[in-house]
């Protein structure tokens, strides 16, 4: 081994890897948070304008939590 390489251990490479992982995680939270934003202002344009009413919304939303709870329990 050259004297001024350092050997890479599996520390260094956890290290390397865990923060990677930890920005790409921070960029999926923020897509999730900035899709949600964009999502709950399309829907409430739909019902501003009469496309979609309230109660609609709320039924679709209600079975897509229930959707993911089943999914989870799987």
């Amino acid at each position: 081994m050259q004297p001024h390489l350092k050997e890479a251990t599996v520390d260094d490479i956890d290290r390397n890897d865990n923060g990677e992982d930890e920005e790409y995680d921070e960029q999926i939270e923020q897509m999730i948070i900035e899709n949600g934003i964009l999502l709950h202002s399309l829907a409430a344009l739909l019902v501003r304008k009469g496309v979609l009413k309230q109660e609609e919304i709320d039924s679709e939303m209600d079975r897509l939590y229930d959707e993911m709870e089943n999914f989870e329990q799987q």
